[in-house]
């Protein structure tokens, strides 16, 4: 009764989501019935037999909801609505790297008809992190975001934002839904309450849409070219590197550019990957080689779970007490349960001793969205005795989906394996907690501070 119950609700909610965020313009609608139906199944049973974390939800509730979805799904109105349908659905499973996207979302994030925005989540609240210059004596950054379309703004995002978004921890997931809190179609409308620095009161109605003057007018501060590497020097020859994704070759080739100065002159290092959203774990090694004097760098240890038709066909009739002291007999009941996992290998790099090194004491800057191939970065640091962690736990998500491709520009990602440290420590779904705790407050975001940095570059110049 409780798994209807749920399936239910997520209905219910849904359908009062819908009725809060109206279309009010034409999408995509090619999509049959028939496909939407394909493509409902297609997440289901891929997630059903292939999710490495699918005890999150358990196969009854995810069952019952499925069933609970097929009309709602196949009466959806657009190819849109559909896959908001299927993303929320997917959101269930509570793994970061299992979600579904569509090639074709029209939705919209920071440009309204007043002014654009961005928003970042410091202790929790939303506040302004950008807005147009012409803007911003109105509404100063700094300013929190205190109510949205007459509900504070906390249960705005968790009734209308966070149900669609695929997490493995709540940190991570609170904090993504404060920087997409505004995502959704052109020409749906907003009321917003701002609250500036001052205690000042501001109230608007905005629509998003992209007119000249504001797709004109720059934001303030106005935004620095995105790099795949940043360097900047403090007192003290202490080297801060920004690295902002592992998802391609160009960050290690911007890396080795400025590797020779770094090793000419650094005498302390900070590596900064609070933003650092992952990519391939494998870049990632190739960075952390110059940075440790081991040749080799041991990841992380993976599960994966297993289906097997023959096992499936015998242990279906197995009850749970023919498995006590009975190995074999527990394996086939785990198998005919989707239960049963199997140890993979272990995500190792070997380098040349020969490779030139910079092993000088080092900070690695982490936050709420370190995530993926950034999150192995900092297992390979495992016990490295020049290195230290500061600041906030990670995001606890990480691993290798598989890809499916939906009807009509959809994709489908399921994650494959469950990581975990080389001695069995787990993560995903917690995140990996520095050894020196740093927030950012409000206050000192204000004063344009970062609270982390310079929390880092305080205990390297006490390390002295």
């Amino acid at each position: 009764m409780k798994r209807l119950v749920l399936a239910a609700f997520f209905c219910v909610s849904i359908l009062v989501s819908q009725a809060q965020n109206k279309i009010p313009y034409a999408i995509n609608t090619f999509m049959t019935p028939a496909d939407k139906l394909y493509a409902l199944s297609k997440v289901w049973s891929e997630a059903k037999y292939n999710e490495a974390f699918f005890d999150n939800v358990g196969e009854n509730t995810w069952d019952s909801t499925y069933r609970a979805l097929i009309k709602p799904v196949m009466e959806s109105k657009s190819d849109n609505e559909c896959y908001r349908l299927l993303t929320r659905y997917c959101a269930l499973l509570k793994d970061g790297h299992s979600f579904v996207e569509y090639e074709y979302d029209p939705t919209v994030t920071t440009f309204f008809d007043k002014f654009q925005i961005t928003v970042e989540p410091v202790e929790g609240r939303a506040l302004v992190s950008h807005i147009s210059s012409k803007k911003s004596d109105w509404i100063p950054v700094g300013s929190e975001i205190v109510e949205v379309n007459g509900k504070p703004t906390a249960e705005y995002i968790e009734q209308l934002v966070m149900p669609y978004i695929s997490s493995s921890t709540d940190h991570y997931l609170r904090n993504i839904s404060i920087r997409r809190m505004f995502r959704s179609f052109r020409y749906d409308p907003y009321d917003i309450t701002f609250l500036t620095p001052t205690g000042r009161e501001v109230k608007t109605h905005v629509i998003h849409d992209f007119p000249p003057e504001i797709k004109n007018d720059p934001m303030v501060p106005v935004e620095k070219e995105w790099k795949w590497i940043d360097i900047k020097w403090y007192d003290g020859d202490i080297a801060y590197v920004v690295i902002n994704s592992f998802n391609g070759q160009q960050v290690v080739d911007d890396f080795e550019a400025v590797f020779p100065e770094l090793r000419k002159r650094a005498k302390k290092l900070i590596i900064d990957i609070r933003n650092n959203g992952g990519g391939n774990s494998g870049y990632a090694a190739q960075i952390l080689s110059r940075l440790t004097p081991d040749n080799d760098l041991i990841g992380a240890k993976w599960y994966t779970r297993v289906h097997k038709p023959d096992l499936m066909s015998w242990g279906i009739s197995i009850k749970p007490k023919d498995t006590i002291g009975n190995a074999y007999n527990k394996m086939q009941y785990e198998i005919a349960n989707h239960q049963h996992i199997e140890k993979g290998d272990e995500t190792n790099f070997t380098f040349d001793t020969r490779r030139e090194r910079l092993v000088i004491p080092t900070v690695i800057l982490t936050g709420h969205e370190t995530f993926s191939a950034a999150e192995d970065f900092i297992v390979f640091c495992d016990n490295q005795k020049h290195i230290t962690l500061i600041g906030e736990t990670t995001a606890g998500s990480t691993g290798n989906p598989i890809k499916w491709d939906l009807p009509y520009g959809g994709l489908l990602l399921i994650c494959s394996k469950k990581d975990v440290y080389p001695d069995g420590r787990e993560f995903v779904g917690s995140g990996i907690k520095p050894d020196i705790e740093s927030h950012l407050t409000i206050e000192d975001f204000r004063k344009g501070r970062d609270t982390i940095l310079e929390k880092a570059l305080s205990f390297l110049k006490k390390s002295e």
